[in-house]
């Protein structure tokens, strides 16, 4: 950040000699540094400078998630969202800012970053960002332990009537899970919910015949009526949920390492007799394909 108009002027021109870059007014860092951020650490960067900026500024909905480390889909880390204060102010910074939200909880601050309780967050998120993306963040929260489902569910109900998007906001204080290790599971979650399909249980341990005594997890599991069991694994959610403390190179090579262990585990629990499906998150998200796979594949319809 530039203290004065003369030193902003001096690092405008290192940006037009190609030293720095200024992804917004105000905002500089070294060419390389940028390179190597994630799109999650780019966001969260911006978002700790803005609040040094403007210290006053209280952030909501999936900037506030963002500062309490939940995870925040990549299409929703930025613009950022600030709170509109007391007195009604609107918080406007050059192409930074895209939406305001009321804010009427006490704030907590988080990572140097003046956010929105996590009840209001999660909140926020599910009505702004809808079922998929709210779940995703939600889930995190429970994750987390963050907060309880029984606590979530009654600040909803209290604080979210009459809000546009509180239908999307019930339904994910219904349908959230603790157990879900990740964004990218939450969101296909989200999908298999809306489809109507029987909703799975997540991270259940299946015996590993070529391991005994070290069974593994699966990202989603049906047992049927008829003692068959159907299992649908995930691939590559590092390329949608990266960076927590990586860069992308270090991303790709980390879905690599990930996705080779995965083959290997799908091969033993195949041995069990279940039916293994994989998709990648890609696949996942096609409503169309992951209907006919899951069908084809005999996961039941809820009645």
């Amino acid at each position: 950040m530039a203290s004065s108009s003369n030193e902003r002027k001096a690092l405008d021109r290192r940006v037009e000699r190609g030293e720095l870059v200024s992804p917004y007014f105000g905002m500089y860092a070294y060419r390389d540094y940028r390179q190597h951020l994630s799109k999650r650490e780019f966001a969260l960067h911006v978002l700790r400078t803005a609040a040094f900026l403007h210290p006053d500024w209280t952030f909501c909905s999936f900037s506030a998630a963002l500062a309490w480390g939940l995870d925040v889909p990549n299409s929703q880390l930025l613009p950022l969202t600030v709170g509109i204060g007391p007195n009604g102010h609107k918080r406007r910074m050059r192409g930074l800012v895209q939406c305001q939200c009321v804010t009427d909880d006490t704030p907590v601050v988080m990572r140097g970053v003046k956010a929105t309780s996590i009840e209001r967050t999660m909140l926020d998120c599910a009505c702004h960002g809808g079922f998929r993306h709210g779940l995703a963040v939600c889930d995190a929260a429970l994750h987390w332990k963050l907060v309880t489902p029984e606590r979530f569910r009654a600040y909803v109900e209290h604080r979210g009537k009459g809000r546009h998007g509180i239908d999307a906001a019930r339904m994910v204080a219904r349908y959230m899970d603790g157990r879900s290790e990740n964004g990218g599971e939450s969101i296909v979650r989200a999908i298999i919910i809306e489809l109507g399909f029987v909703i799975p249980e997540l991270q259940v341990e299946v015996d590993d015949p070529m391991r005994p005594g070290a069974p593994r997890n699966v990202d989603y599991y049906w047992c049927l009526l008829d003692g068959r069991v159907i299992i649908l694994e995930l691939d590559g959610l590092g390329k949608y949920y990266a960076g927590r403390g990586r860069s992308d190179a270090q991303d790709v090579r980390e879905v690599a390492r990930r996705m080779s262990e995965e083959r290997l585990r799908e091969s033993h629990i195949n041995l069990t007799g279940a039916t293994v499906l994989r998709a990648s998150f890609t696949q996942a998200t096609d409503e169309a394909y992951l209907f006919r796979l899951l069908f084809q594949a005999g996961v039941p319809l809820r009645s």
